[in-house]
């Protein structure tokens, strides 16, 4: 189940931390940038399990969270947010403010195969009806 996590540091490189509490050897960064603000990024979880750290040091984005019980709306807007997601966690990006960076690091390295696209439940209206955690 996603983790939602402020850390607050005086070095924001400084990742040390993550690593220490996830205990998952980082094998993929990458960064989502420019994307447009009506855009959505994801929509899928892993079927090896790989799980996830998003940031947002710049900017705002929301990510909408299913578990098999339950949905979520996190909303990452400071650079001290952290979102830990599991890889059975279903995630979807949306709302990305301009100028917004994402980034995202993963336990796994790419492997499309591994990506599961089919939600626990319907999204679109789900969305609307979640409240936002955080």
């Amino acid at each position: 189940m996603a983790q939602f996590i402020i850390h607050p540091t005086e070095n924001p490189s400084d990742l040390s931390w993550i690593s220490q509490k996830w205990q998952q050897p980082i094998q993929r960064i990458f960064w989502l940038t420019d994307v447009p603000s009506h855009s959505r990024r994801g929509g899928h979880r892993h079927q090896a399990g790989c799980q996830m750290v998003l940031h947002c040091p710049v900017g705002r984005v929301e990510v909408y969270v299913q578990t098999p019980e339950k949905d979520h709306i996190y909303t990452l807007k400071a650079s001290d947010e952290y979102l830990f997601l599991e890889g059975s966690d279903w995630r979807s990006m949306h709302a990305f403010s301009a100028n917004s960076i994402l980034t995202v690091l993963t336990s796994h390295s790419f492997e499309m195969t591994q990506y599961l696209d089919q939600p626990y439940r319907a999204v679109a209206d789900a969305i609307n009806e979640v409240e936002t955690l955080v």
